[in-house]
């Protein structure tokens, strides 16, 4: 007999607690366990070990082979199977006294290769059983059914010193591969597992499945057990073999007893493969009998649910791993954004780790498919200020690609792609989309939208709008409050605004600059504005606004600086009424964060110089928890009257600043009182009967464009109260 080896795979628990009585301890403790297990497996569907039959010894003892796998390769085949010995006797059984030999129906016999097993393991006392586990390399056209096991007894009385006592064959129905929702009982390095496919999705891009298999495993030992160096396929219908990326489930994982631990398994398919009739594989390397080589064995097989495409990927959590762990990607929105001569493609990914350790940002990108058409590069942008992904915790990222505006498709596809360190890029998930469904989110008016970005928590209303007239042109503008939901003193995040009209029209806008850090809970106001064409139906206007970016290769400015060449993340404010009726009193004016009261108004005139005098008192208070830039903005007194005969008017105004220090030239916080003069003989002598003028004020934006705050008609030389 040849010397043999042993390395127990276990693929079956209750078998070994099938014994008639070594004692009356051990029988009673084994029959609990037995029966236990037993009830277990029915409860949650857990398949054990596949018998192929068993083959009498003598007494009540028996050998029995179970769990015969095939492993097809390009060259030959690879065999694996367990010989479980029962010894019903009442005297101890040598398993050196027996031996199985394999061979095809055709005749063809194939060397069996028994595992090295620690230990001495060939006796087998009465009531107890022992599993011998072997494989063997067979020719490449063998099939799992042409396979004929025949066990022998060493016989010195027969031809050969060996007695053929039964043979054994594979039924037309035999099969090892776990069906779609049951649990298979394996042992793996001596331990007993459950394990199971908890669920699958798949995903594709232009060339391949991009399968995710959530697999799961249990420990069912008595102690703590970490997993040896497992490999995992996916094994298509032709036979076809492909490697699954584990994040959580490899060499080295450690479980704790009765432990459960969920894995993600992702790798990318060929589509010519196909996705029907998949099984995954579980496969452990482990040193060949000659203690230098090593194998890689079979130790399980799953069918693998059917998984259904998602048309439309938005909102659905994806998982995918790489080295440092599993992460969770959802797409919460695709936009397309009007800008300039093009429009934007923005895709926004929520990305959480759902484990239990911090990981690192992974180095993605990504590219945008139209129609399985065109192919648009997207630039990655990450608007969180983080440097980890916590557990628990998600970070939000955009992909962001542009197009000429008068692109038209129908369907896309968002490649999501990491890129490792040594350059080379992998896809990890396709998400698929229509542009139907790539509008932007609108908030109506008077309502807030918020933005939860870690470091750049903020909230946007609008608090109104205005039109500031000019001649050729006029300025609408809107006044946006930004409030600083952070816990510290931040800079408000950069955007870029648009004004769109209902036909589509769109009208690039500024914004003013504020440069001064927003204090915790404070607020800012910015003006938002744009040049329109004298006439234009203001009431259709909504704004959009988004995080303002820089794409790839940007352009810089004569500074060096880098520009913003584009935005995302993007919702469309509707926009209340404008107040367009000046008020017919001067007390509380709105110049927000300012308010502007007149009172004890008159009037003098110095006939001898020709000189107008227009004095006024002014209470001046702003809203000091407000950030805001105001150095465009001034306020305008004016005295109108008309002059007689010419049909012409004499005007005595003066500008003020809103945010100068020059009490002579602007307005100052507190109570002041101002006078304005006028001097021009022939025109003091040319105003009418004197009765009465007209008072205005207005707020002036920018390069001369008003707007009418105020107007009353007053008597001459009469003050007000």
């Amino acid at each position: 007999m040849m010397i043999r080896h042993h390395k127990i795979i276990y693929l079956l628990l209750f078998l070994l607690f099938l014994s008639s009585a070594a004692s009356p301890v051990s029988a009673s403790a084994g029959a609990g366990v037995a029966s236990s297990i037993a009830a277990e497996l029915a409860e949650e569907q857990v398949i054990g070990a596949e018998s192929l039959g068993k083959v009498a010894i003598g007494e009540a003892s028996y050998m029995e082979v179970q769990d015969v796998m095939l492993l097809p390769g390009d060259q030959d085949g690879m065999v694996t199977f367990t010989v479980n010995v029962h010894n019903g006797g009442v005297s101890e059984l040598s398993f050196k006294n027996y031996w199985v030999r394999l061979q095809s129906k055709a005749g063809n016999t194939f060397a069996v290769n028994q595992f090295t097993q620690s230990g001495d393991t060939n006796r087998i006392a009465p009531g107890t059983s022992q599993s011998y586990s072997f494989y063997a390399k067979v020719n490449v056209v063998t099939e799992l059914q042409d396979l004929v096991f025949k066990l022998v007894q060493l016989d010195f009385s027969v031809a050969g010193f060996e007695r053929v006592i039964g043979q054994l064959m594979p039924a037309s129905d035999y099969t090892v591969v776990t069906p779609v929702g049951a649990t298979r009982s394996v042992r793996i390095d001596g331990t007993p597992f459950y394990a199971n496919i908890e669920r699958m999705s798949i995903s594709r891009n232009d060339d391949f499945y991009l399968p995710s298999v959530y697999f799961e495993m249990e420990n069912k030992g008595t102690s703590s057990a970490k997993l040896p160096d497992l490999s995992y396929y996916i094994r298509t219908a032709q036979g076809h073999m492909y490697p699954l990326q584990a994040a959580t489930l490899g060499k080295g994982t450690e479980l704790q007893p009765l432990a459960e631990k969920e894995g993600l398994l992702s790798g990318s398919i060929p589509r010519e493969a196909g996705a029907e009739g998949w099984q995954l594989v579980i496969m452990e390397m482990t040193m060949a009998n000659d203690g230098k080589s090593s194998l890689k064995l079979p130790v399980a097989y799953f069918a693998v649910p059917e998984a259904v495409e998602v048309e439309v990927s938005l909102g659905n959590d994806y998982e995918f791993s790489n080295k440092s762990g599993t992460y969770t990607a959802r797409l919460t929105s695709l936009q397309r954004l009007p800008w300039e001569d093009q429009d934007i493609l923005a895709a926004n990914i929520t990305l959480t780790n759902k484990g239990g350790q911090a990981l690192s940002i992974p180095n993605l990108k990504g590219y945008f498919e139209l129609d399985d058409a065109m192919t648009v590069e997207a630039s990655l942008i990450q608007t969180d200020r983080v440097i980890s992904l916590q557990p628990g915790k998600e970070i939000n990222l955009q992909l962001a690609g542009k197009i000429p505006y008068t692109s038209d498709f129908k369907d896309l596809n968002l490649v999501l792609q990491e890129k490792a360190a040594d350059g080379q890029v992998s896809d990890l998930l396709t998400f698929h989309h229509n542009k139907e469904l790539m509008g932007m989110k609108v908030v109506p008016a008077a309502e807030t939208r918020t933005l939860t970005d870690i470091g750049q928590s903020t909230a946007y209303s609008v608090r109104s709008t205005q039109t500031f007239a000019g001649e050729s042109a006029d300025l609408f503008t809107v006044q946006l409050s930004v409030e600083n939901l952070e816990k510290r003193f931040t800079d408000l995040r950069k955007q870029v605004a648009q004004f769109r009209a209902e036909d589509g029209t769109v009208f690039p806008a500024h914004m003013s600059e504020i440069t001064n850090k927003v204090i915790p809970g404070g607020k800012a106001l910015i003006y938002i504005y744009a040049t329109i064409p004298k006439g234009y139906q203001m009431e259709d206007l909504q704004l959009i606004l988004g995080d303002a970016v820089t794409f790839s290769g940007a352009a810089t400015d004569k500074g060096g600086a880098v520009q913003e060449d584009g935005y995302v993340n993007a919702a469309v404010f509707q926009l209340p009424d404008e107040i367009e009726e000046p008020q017919g009193g001067f007390a509380e004016l709105d110049v927000y964060p300012y308010t502007i009261t007149l009172s004890h108004i008159g009037t003098q005139i110095n006939f001898v110089q020709g000189t107008v005098m227009l004095d006024f008192d002014y209470e001046l208070k702003r809203d000091t928890f407000v950030e805001t830039s105001m150095k465009d903005h001034s306020l305008i007194v004016e005295l109108k009257d008309d002059l007689d005969r010419s049909g012409k008017e004499i005007i005595v105004s003066q500008t003020y600043a809103l945010d100068g220090v020059d009490p002579t030239k602007s307005l100052q916080i507190g109570f002041h009182d101002a006078t304005i003069t006028y001097t021009n003989k022939d025109k003091i002598y040319q105003i009418g009967d004197m009765k009465t003028y007209q008072l205005n004020v207005y707020h002036q934006f920018q390069n001369g464009q008003k707007k009418l705050l105020a107007t009353k008609e007053l008597d001459w030389f009469v003050f007000t109260d």
